[in-house]
């Protein structure tokens, strides 16, 4: 069952990035620019964002997963949000490298964090969906790994601090 479920978020995360990687190919650069500048603008930035503008992605992507991954019946919809992140993810991954200044800021910054939240998001939803389970028979839920993840969040947010104020300098 654990094997089925790797390989159905491994396809889920794949098939959302090539999606994303396609949808921008669809897309002008000025219609791109737009649809980045809603979802995350701190790809067209030029200046170091703040940290403000940094954990607003990040908390909203996380808000969204925990809303629907809670409830036993919208645990699809948690999924569903996490594929739009992986979309949005290949679609700014391909942004990034088609200007050619911003490699650095891709290979260091974008593509190994963003890579992480969505690892991160598809755990913590995983372990959700399996904890409806477990509470249907044994009647106890436990936090601990749930902070696990919040306390794993925060460490990759603050190496992503760091690899921003160093791709800004």
């Amino acid at each position: 069952m654990r094997k089925n479920m790797l390989w159905q978020n491994t396809v889920m995360v794949t098939v959302s990035f090539i999606a994303g990687v396609i949808c921008f190919q669809l897309f002008s650069l000025e219609q791109a620019k737009k649809v980045i500048n809603i979802i995350d603008k701190r790809i067209l930035f030029e200046t170091m964002p703040t940290i403000f503008q940094s954990i607003i992605p990040v908390a909203i992507a996380f808000s969204v997963v925990l809303l629907f991954a809670t409830h036993p019946y919208f645990f699809h919809i948690a999924k569903i949000a996490i594929a739009f992140k992986t979309c949005f993810f290949g679609f700014s991954s391909v942004y990034l490298l088609a200007q050619q200044n911003e490699l650095l800021g891709y290979g260091i910054w974008w593509f190994p964090f963003q890579f992480l939240y969505v690892f991160i998001l598809v755990l913590l939803s995983e372990y959700l969906a399996a904890t409806h389970k477990v509470t249907k028979r044994k009647g106890d839920f436990s936090l601990r790994p749930v902070m696990m993840i919040v306390i794993l969040t925060g460490f990759v947010f603050a190496l992503e601090m760091v690899a921003i104020s160093y791709i800004f300098k």
